[in-house]
C-alpha cells in the first residue's frame, strides 16, 4: 500500500525481477498454489498485522486481475488456522463470481472441505451471491428494518449466520454494498458484533462520493491497503494498456434534428438576453448580482463555497463578454469556455428566483410564468427546487448516434491489420436489443435498436473486413452471428457435450444475423463461448454490460470498444479491467481500451457525450504521449480538457489515435514495466498555450530537473551616480568641466592641467561606466522573469516557512512535444499539492489576493543614439524600481504578514522586488483596483494529477 505520508516521500519501491517473492508467513500452500504476487504479499500482511492487534473489519483495494480472491481465502485460511473462526461465507455479485470463489477454494483450501454454494452454510466454506441474501417479500411495508422485509429464504440465511459461531465474511466487490445492499448488510452486521469482515473491491477510494466513504467506513472500518493499476501494471501483473477515443459526428439526420434544437434553445437564450425582458434584466441582474451591493455584502470566496456551480456559471459569462470579472475571482481551467446548458439554466433560475418570482410588477411574474412553460422545450423544468434537468433527447441521440457502430467499424478494422490472428476485441453495449419503445421526441431520428448490441453485430457483418473476423454477440438472452459461425461454435459444443449440442438449433439469418438456440442458458453458453473466443474462431465479441462487464475473465481480450453509457467508478474500474489481464499465450500482449464519443460541436448540448467520456476517466490513470502517468482524459491526449470537447478536426484525432494505437511496444515502453516506483499521487502544474518566450526559459532540455539561476541573487548592480541622469544634469556637469579645463590652460599651472586631464579623462569615462552598468541593469531586469525561477522562489519560500518539505532544488520543469511545460515539486504528495497550487496562483491573473508584491522590471531598450542615452540612464537612480509589474501573493503566503514578508525576501532573491503591500488597508486596496484581473506574466495554467 502506499501509506499516508507525513515525514517526506517513502523511498520508491523496487520494481520486477522478483513479482513473486513475497511468501504467506504462516503459509497452508496447496501443493498447486502458485507464488503469491507482491501486492497479494503486502495486502496479507496488512491484514495479519490488523487481526494481531484485534482489528475485525477491513478493507483492502486492488484492481480487477489482481488476484482478490487468493487474498480472501488465505485470510480466511489465516483465521480458521489460527482458531478465530470457524465457518467463511463469501459474498459476490453474480453467479460467476460466485462459482470463481468456490473453485478456487476447492483448489486451493480443499483440505478443509469442499465449498459449498447453498444458503444452509452446512460447510467451513459457502460462496453466496448478494442476491440470496437480498430476498424481500412482495408483500414487505417499506420502513424500518430491511431485515424484516426480507422473504423466508433471507430470513432463513440471516437466522443461520447469526446461529453459526465466530465467522468471517468476505463481501466481494463489496462496491455493490454501496449502490444496493449497504443498509441491508450494515442491519445484518449489527446481529453479528462479534463477526469478522473483509470487503474487497477494485474501486479506488478516491472515487468515492463522502456518503459512500462513510458507509464503507461502518461496513468496513480502514482501508488496510490498497494498489492502483499502474502499481501492478508496473509489477508485470497486469499489461501495460493505453486508453483511446474515437470521436464520432452524428449522422446527417440526427445533425439535422440536433440543429432544429439548438435553434430553439438560441432563441430562448436570446430572448433571456434581451434587456426589455422584465423590470430588471437579466444582464442587469447578473451585474448587481456578482458586481454590486449583494457581490460586496458576500465576499467571492464566501459565494463560491456556497455556490459553487452559480459562480462557475458566472465566471463562464465572463469568458462570453457578457459580465465583468467578479470581485475576487480568478479565472480557472473550468472557466475558460462559454456557458453551457447547464450554466444558462442556473443563472436563470438565480434571476427568476431572486427578481422575477418576488418581484411586485406583474409583467415579472408573467415573464416567469413564460419561462417555465418554455423549458421542456430545452430540457430543463421547473420544480420547487428550481431549474431542473429534465429528459434530455439531445444526449440519448448523442449516446445511441448511429455513427458509433460504424466506428467500431472502422476500430476493428484497423486492430485487425494491426495484430492478425492475436485479434481478440471485446464490444461492450449497455443493452442487447430494444427494451422500450424510444419516446415521440427522438423516434424520428432513432432507429428503435440504436445503441444496442443487436444492432453493432449487424453493423459489423455487413462489412467485409470485420464480418471476416467472426463477430459473435453473447448477452443474458441471446448468442447471435452468423450462421456458418454459429455452427463452428456447435460444433465446439459437440466436443464437450454431444446431448447439449443435439438441442441447439441456427434460426434463419435476418439482416445476416442468427441465433443459436436451444436447452441452455447465460449459465452454460458463457464458457463455451468465451473458449471459443479465446480459440480465435471469434476474433470479436459483442456483449451487454451486465454480463460480460464484471467477473467475466477471458486473457486472451487484446482490447476493448466500450459503447456504454455508465460512469460510476464501480462500472468504469470494471469495464476497463476486462482487458488487462495477462495472457499466457502472449507474453507481449499490450491491451487498448476504446471509448466511441459522438459530439454536435453546434449544440448547446452537444457535449454530454464528452462529458461522459470526463466521467469514466476522473481519478483513472494512465501514460500519456510523454510516458508520463496521469488521471483524466490528460492522459488520452495532452491537449484533451475535463472542461470542454476538443477543438481539432476530428479525423486529426481519430488519425493520432490510430497511430498510436498501431505503436503498441511504445505503449509498453512508456510504461517502464519493472521500474522503480511510488505508487503515490502527485499535484502538478502545466504551462499551455504559450507564446512567450521566457516562459520557457532557462527551463533547460534536462526531462527530469532545471537548475534557474536566481535573478537578483547578487541584489543590485548598484548606481554610479546618486541622482538620475537627465538631460539638464549632463549640461550642467560638462559645463563644470569645460570650465575647469579653460581655467588651466589660462593658468599654465602643472597641477591645473593634470586635474584638466582627470576631469575630462572621467567626463569621458563616465558614459562609458554608465552604459556598462546599465547594460547589466537592463540583462538582470529588462527580461520577464522565467517561469523557472518564479516556480524555485515559491519552493523556496514555502520550505523556508516549513510548509514544504523541499525547496527550489526539488522543482522538476521540462517542455513536452506540445510545446507544454510540466512542472511538479519532486516532494510527499502533501507538500506537492500546495506547491502546484501556490504556483498556479502565482502565474494567474489577479483576483483578490490579501498581498501584492512588486517585481522589477525595465522598459524594452529603444534603437540607435537614443537607445544609448536610456542605457546610460539606467546606470543611475532605480530606473527599475519606478513602474513595477504587480503580483500576487499566493494564499498559502499570504495568510500573515510573517509569511507575506518572508515570501517578499525570497523573492527578492531569486526574482528582485521589494516590501509586500497589504491589500486590505486603503493605500493597498488602491493598488489592488488598479491591478485587479491584469495578468502580469500572460500565461494559461492547469492543474493535473500525476502518479509516480
Amino acid at each position: 500500500m502506499a501509506p499516508e505520508n507525513t515525514t517526506g516521500p517513502p523511498p520508491p519501491r523496487p520494481g520486477p525481477p522478483r513479482p513473486n517473492a513475497r511468501q504467506e508467513p504462516d503459509a497452508r500452500q496447496q501443493p498447486d498454489a502458485p507464488p503469491l504476487r507482491r501486492h497479494q504479499g503486502e495486502a496479507l500482511e496488512a491484514l495479519y498485522a490488523s487481526a494481531e492487534t484485534g482489528q475485525r473489519r477491513s478493507w483492502i483495494v486492488l484492481p480487477p486481475g489482481a488476484g482478490k480472491t487468493r487474498v480472501g481465502i488465505d485470510h480466511a485460511e489465516h483465521l480458521l488456522t489460527q482458531g478465530l473462526v470457524e465457518q467463511v461465507v463469501a459474498f459476490g455479485p453474480n453467479t460467476a463470481i460466485q462459482g470463481q470463489w468456490a473453485s478456487t477454494w476447492d483448489r486451493l483450501a480443499g483440505d478443509w472441505g469442499r465449498a459449498g454454494t447453498s444458503r444452509d452454510l452446512d460447510g467451513v466454506f459457502t460462496a453466496l451471491t448478494y442476491q440470496s441474501l437480498a430476498v424481500f417479500d412482495e408483500d414487505r411495508e417499506p420502513g424500518g428494518s430491511l431485515l424484516s422485509e426480507l422473504a423466508p429464504g433471507g430470513r432463513d440465511l440471516v437466522d443461520g449466520l447469526v446461529a453459526g459461531g465466530p465467522m468471517l465474511l468476505i463481501l466481494d466487490e463489496c462496491h455493490h454494498l454501496l449502490e444496493v445492499w449497504g443498509r441491508l448488510l450494515s442491519d445484518l452486521l449489527e446481529l453479528l458484533p462479534d463477526v469478522w469482515v473483509l470487503g474487497l473491491t477494485a474501486t479506488p477510494p478516491a472515487t468515492m462520493t463522502a456518503q459512500q466513504r462513510d458507509l464503507v467506513s461502518e461496513l468496513f472500518s480502514a482501508v488496510r491497503y490498497s494498489a492502483a493499476i499502474p502499481a501492478l501494471v508496473k509489477e508485470g501483473d497486469l499489461v501495460p494498456f493505453a486508453d483511446l477515443v474515437w470521436v464520432t459526428e452524428p449522422t446527417r439526420a440526427e445533425d439535422g434534428w440536433l440543429s432544429a434544437q439548438a435553434e430553439r434553445h438560441t432563441e430562448f437564450i436570446t430572448g433571456i438576453l434581451d434587456p426589455e425582458q422584465g423590470s430588471i434584466g437579466f444582464l442587469e441582474w447578473m451585474d448587481r448580482r456578482f458586481l454590486g451591493a449583494r457581490a460586496e455584502a458576500v465576499s467571492w470566496q464566501t459565494l463560491s463555497r456556497q455556490r459553487p456551480e452559480l459562480c462557475d456559471a458566472a465566471l463562464r459569462l465572463h469568458h462570453a463578454d457578457l459580465l465583468r470579472l467578479p470581485p475576487g475571482a480568478r479565472l480557472s481551467e473550468q472557466h475558460r469556455r462559454d456557458p453551457d446548458a447547464d450554466d444558462w439554466a442556473r443563472l436563470i433560475e438565480d434571476w427568476m428566483r431572486h427578481h422575477l418570482l418576488v418581484s411586485e410588477e406583474p409583467s415579472d411574474r408573467e415573464l416567469a410564468e413564460a419561462i417555465r412553460r418554455t423549458l421542456p422545450a430545452i430540457g430543463c423544468r421547473w420544480t420547487r427546487n428550481g431549474i431542473a434537468p429534465g429528459r434530455c433527447p439531445t444526449d440519448r441521440v448523442l449516446a445511441r448516434s448511429a455513427s458509433k457502430p460504424l466506428a467500431c467499424v472502422d476500430i476493428v478494422s484497423a486492430e485487425a491489420a494491426a495484430l492478425g490472428q492475436h485479434l481478440r476485441t471485446l464490444i461492450l453495449c449497455d443493452f442487447e436489443s430494444a427494451t422500450a419503445t424510444l419516446s415521440a421526441d427522438v423516434r424520428t431520428v432513432l432507429d428503435e435498436r440504436s445503441g444496442s448490441a443487436l444492432l453493432t453485430l449487424e453493423t459489423l457483418l455487413a462489412d467485409p473486413t470485420t464480418a471476416a473476423l467472426g463477430p459473435l454477440l453473447v448477452s443474458g438472452r441471446t448468442v447471435a452471428g452468423a450462421p456458418e459461425v454459429l455452427e463452428e461454435l456447435r460444433e465446439t459444443v459437440a466436443a464437450a457435450d454431444e446431448a447439449l449440442a443435439s438441442r441447439l438449433n441456427i434460426t434463419d439469418p435476418v439482416a445476416g444475423v442468427s441465433r443459436l438456440d436451444g436447452g441452455w442458458t447465460s449459465r452454460t453458453w458463457v464458457p463455451y463461448v468465451t473458449e471459443f473466443f479465446d480459440s480465435g474462431a471469434s476474433h470479436v465479441l459483442i456483449g451487454t454490460r451486465a454480463l460480460l462487464g464484471e467477473g467475466w475473465d477471458a486473457p486472451a481480450v487484446t482490447g476493448l470498444i466500450d459503447l456504454t453509457t455508465a460512469t460510476t467508478p464501480t462500472a468504469v474500474t470494471q469495464t476497463r479491467g476486462r482487458a488487462l489481464r495477462e495472457d499466457p499465450n502472449w507474453a507481449d500482449k499490450v491491451a487498448l481500451n476504446w471509448t466511441v464519443v459522438c459530439i454536435s460541436p453546434d449544440h448547446p448540448r452537444g457535449d454530454r457525450d464528452w462529458d461522459r467520456l470526463v466521467r469514466k476517466h476522473d481519478g483513472f490513470f494512465g501514460t500519456d504521449a510523454e510516458g508520463e502517468i496521469v488521471d483524466g482524459v490528460a492522459h488520452i491526449d495532452p491537449a484533451f480538457s475535463a472542461f470542454h470537447p476538443p477543438e481539432d478536426d476530428i479525423d486529426a484525432i481519430n488519425a493520432r489515435m490510430t497511430t498510436r494505437s498501431q505503436a503498441r511496444a511504445e505503449v509498453a515502453r512508456r510504461w517502464e514495466v519493472g521500474a522503480d516506483y511510488r505508487d503515490e499521487t502527485l499535484r502538478s502544474v502545466r504551462i499551455v498555450g504559450s507564446g512567450s518566450p521566457h516562459a520557457l526559459a532557462e527551463a533547460g532540455e534536462e526531462t527530469e530537473g532545471i537548475s534557474p539561476t536566481p535573478r537578483n541573487r547578487d541584489g543590485d548592480p548598484g548606481a554610479i551616480l546618486p541622482f538620475s541622469l537627465r538631460p539638464a544634469t549632463i549640461v550642467g556637469w560638462s559645463t563644470v568641466g569645460l570650465l575647469a579645463v579653460v581655467a588651466a590652460v589660462l593658468s599654465s599651472g602643472a597641477a591645473l592641467w593634470v586635474f584638466a586631464a582627470v576631469a575630462a579623462g572621467l567626463l569621458a569615462a563616465l558614459p562609458i561606466v554608465l552604459s556598462i552598468v546599465g547594460e547589466r541593469r537592463h540583462r538582470r531586469y529588462g527580461n520577464t522573469p522565467t517561469v523557472a525561477q518564479i516556480g524555485s522562489a515559491i519552493a523556496e519560500a514555502l520550505h523556508a516557512l516549513d510548509l514544504s518539505t523541499a525547496g527550489a532544488d526539488a522543482v522538476r520543469m521540462r517542455i513536452d512535444a506540445r510545446g507544454d511545460l510540466r512542472c511538479h515539486l519532486d516532494a510527499d504528495p502533501a507538500s506537492a499539492e500546495v506547491f502546484a497550487h501556490a504556483f498556479d496562483e502565482a502565474v494567474s491573473p489577479i483576483a483578490d489576493p490579501r498581498y501584492l508584491l512588486p517585481c522589477w522590471r525595465l522598459p524594452a531598450q529603444p534603437p540607435g543614439l537614443r537607445g544609448w542615452w536610456t542605457r546610460m540612464r539606467w546606470g543611475t537612480g532605480s530606473a527599475h524600481r519606478t513602474a513595477p509589474n504587480w503580483v500576487p501573493v499566493p494564499s498559502v503566503l499570504g495568510t500573515k504578514k510573517a509569511r507575506a514578508v518572508a515570501f517578499a525576501a525570497v523573492w527578492d532573491t531569486w526574482i528582485g522586488g521589494g516590501d509586500p503591500v497589504y491589500t486590505r488597508n486603503p493605500e493597498g486596496a488602491g493598488t489592488l483596483a488598479a491591478v485587479r484581473g491584469s495578468d502580469p506574466w500572460g500565461l494559461t495554467s492547469v492543474l493535473r494529477l500525476r502518479w509516480r
